[in-house]
């Protein structure tokens, strides 16, 4: 049917404009989550919609090219990895919060990829550009405002510093610009030579919107991805016309001026300025740089890679098996504490979580991705400066994916931008000429199928929603609201961990406050809901270390209640600092669950343990301090206060036990 085929095109249509538009306030991660919710719904439409086309004999089910072997040769490793993975349930459904990268937002990459090679042609291809920037005129104008306070107030971060727009990353979003950049100035090049003026100035200053709002985000691997790329850009249209050399000075002299005027890490190399020191107590003074925790965490994913060398630990299960590897000195960085469930590169991360199969195939992908698009830049003859954007902007995402990584909308393009240079649809495969029968009834079936995915999108998309209300009301001290809509989110996702550890944490708050009330009958009910939860969390991610820590403030929630539950807690910690053992602060918490119960003997190798790890850790220090104190040592007393205004020279309570003791 011609017009499910123009359907099938206005939702790609649809997809690329909206995508990176989306975020909401209401999720409990306000821009991944619903860009990738919304990616496998218009997926799950076009496929639908895609398949009763096919069935009603009028497309073809898939198109051949240069690709399709080795992207289903990638697809291939990813699943096996998943078959071996650590945690199978995150490595399906991707890290919770992000989600892009599982096994799941793969396969709607893949499908999406296929389907487009069927009804991809050259006017689609335009639109597809064009949707693709004027989304984008969208984003950088509001990231533009940004800069200049519009949102000021909304975000805790300094978002007029550096901007995020709708991305919530500024790196994210300036690996977004760099793929617009070179698009939009191939667009600009090939209107200015079809002597169209006013696309040609539209197309260009399009191109230069987003190479401002990319200055605006302050990110060191995007403005090098973008220099790189357009670099690539201006010399292989000069070698292909050398009549566009003044075309491409004017451009590369206005980027070149924006980068010098505005303030950038560019300027700040070329230029760097003094520091002006109004205030002695400059916090970030205390900042890592991003490269050298970067550098910590690719160490320890490399090592990781080498206990796990085929498979890795599985799809997107950083997060987790990153801290068996995890180096010490990760514990010195400004960072120390932050969750890293990614590497902060793409090629790393892989090698990592899938293994040399898993980054192997992917390198092969990509070889195969450049190789089509240097056959094709050579062969059309008709579309040389296009082909040439699309193929800057291809290799910018690779570029920025060594210090980052992909996310929903990147990998989006990562997929889709091949197929705007591959034109050729000669081969098709799985054609037949279905009976009127077999179609009417393959359109019901596929039709009943998209329903109940579709209810399990919606299902899924709600629960999120209810869990963010649940964790809201906890910080709040709303337990019975929490605990209502905790209850609806695992009642929309039964099998999401994220949903039963916050159950356990709201039902264990919940036991506390029936037993207040002397509700005996109560406070055993949600005891025994709060350990039923905890277990079937970890029955399903076991690796996960932070599910052992709730689990473990739980128990010791219970334990004021029942002192049995004390030596659960132990046991939990113990666990996490089995699964994490260069993590001071799960030492530390140990120790501090001991002191608490009055173990001060048994706390004190462990708050050693974390200083061993973490040699500035202060919290450790006045802890074993305060033990020391009460025990009347006040030799051992002393030196520990000491160490603490060594690294909190604010420490006023350190201060007064040191008054005490002289």
């Amino acid at each position: 049917m011609k017009s499910i085929s123009g359907i099938i095109k206005f939702g790609f249509l649809f997809l690329l404009f909206f995508t990176p538009l989306i975020f909401t306030s209401f999720n409990s991660e306000l821009f991944e989550l619903p860009k990738m919710y919304f990616v496998y719904l218009i997926t799950l439409i076009i496929l639908t919609l895609h398949l009763i086309n096919f069935f009603q004999n009028k497309s073809k089910l898939l198109s051949t090219n240069l690709l399709v072997l080795p992207l289903f040769l990638f697809l291939l490793s990813q699943g096996i990895s998943t078959y071996f993975s650590v945690d199978q349930h995150t490595s399906i459904f991707g890290y919770y919060s992000r989600l892009n990268g599982g096994l799941l937002s793969l396969i709607s990459y893949i499908i999406l990829f296929l389907i487009l090679t069927v009804y991809i042609d050259k006017p689609f291809i335009q639109k597809i550009i064009n949707v693709s920037l004027i989304s984008g005129l969208i984003v950088s104008i509001y990231a533009i405002a940004e800069h200049f306070g519009i949102d000021k107030d909304i975000w805790l971060q300094d978002v007029q510093n550096r901007v995020f727009s709708t991305f919530g990353q500024p790196n994210w979003l300036a690996a977004y610009l760099c793929i617009l950049i070179p698009i939009g100035l191939a667009q600009s090049v090939e209107y200015f030579y079809k002597k169209n003026k006013i696309l040609f100035l539209i197309y260009d200053l399009s191109a230069i919107i987003f190479f401002l709002a990319l200055l605006f985000t302050k990110s060191k691997s995007g403005i090098i991805a973008a220099i790189i790329s357009l670099g690539l850009f201006f010399i292989l249209s000069f070698l292909k016309n050398k009549k566009s050399l003044k075309l491409l000075i004017l451009n590369s002299s206005l980027l070149i001026l924006f980068s010098l005027s505005i303030n950038n890490p560019i300027k700040d190399l070329l230029f760097p300025q003094k520091l002006k020191i109004a205030d002695s107590k400059i916090e970030n003074l205390n900042i890592t740089p991003s490269e050298d925790i970067r550098k910590i965490v690719w160490k320890g994913a490399l090592e990781l890679w080498q206990k796990f060398p085929l498979f890795g630990t599985g799809v997107e299960t950083f997060a987790y098996s990153y801290y068996w590897t995890r180096p010490a000195e990760h514990n010195l960085t400004s960072e120390w504490d932050f969750l890293y469930n990614k590497a902060h590169n793409e090629y790393i991360n892989y090698l990592a979580t899938t293994g040399a199969l898993g980054l192997l195939t992917y390198s092969i992908f990509i070889g195969a991705i450049l190789l089509l698009f240097v056959k094709t830049i050579l062969k059309d003859k008709d579309n040389i400066y296009l082909n040439l954007g699309l193929l800057t902007a291809f290799i910018s995402i690779l570029i920025t994916n060594i210090a980052g990584f992909s996310v929903v909308v990147i990998s989006l393009y990562f997929f889709l931008l091949p197929v705007l240079i591959s034109k050729d649809k000669s081969s098709f495969i799985f054609s037949f000429n279905f009976p009127k029968f077999i179609s009417a009834t393959s359109s019901i079936v596929i039709i009943i199928v998209a329903l109940f995915l579709g209810q399990k999108t919606l299902f899924f998309y709600l629960a999120d929603i209810t869990y963010a209300q649940a964790s809201e009301y906890d910080d709040q001290n709303k337990y019975n609201l929490a605990y209502e809509r905790i209850q609806e989110s695992i009642a929309y996702r039964n099998d999401e961990p994220v949903y039963l550890d916050k159950a356990s944490s709201v039902t264990a708050k919940m036991a506390l406050v029936a037993h207040s009330q002397k509700n005996d009958a109560l406070t055993q009910k949600y005891i025994y809901e709060t350990e039923n939860y905890s277990n079937q969390a970890l029955l399903i991610s076991p690796a996960n270390i932070n599910f052992w820590k709730e689990r473990a403030q739980s128990y010791y929630y219970l334990s004021s209640i029942d002192p049995k539950y004390f030596q659960n807690a132990i046991t939990a910690l113990s666990k996490a600092t089995i699964l994490a053992p260069t993590d001071a602060k799960s030492f530390y918490l140990l120790g501090k669950f001991l002191q608490t119960a009055n173990l001060s003997d048994k706390a004190i190798p462990f708050y050693q343990k974390a200083i061993e790890l973490k040699f500035n850790y202060d919290y450790a220090y006045f802890d074993l301090a305060k033990i020391y104190f009460d025990s009347k040592n006040y030799s051992e007393a002393k030196k520990y206060f000491q160490m603490v205004l060594k690294y909190a020279p604010d420490s006023q309570e350190s201060k007064d036990y040191l008054n005490k003791i002289k």
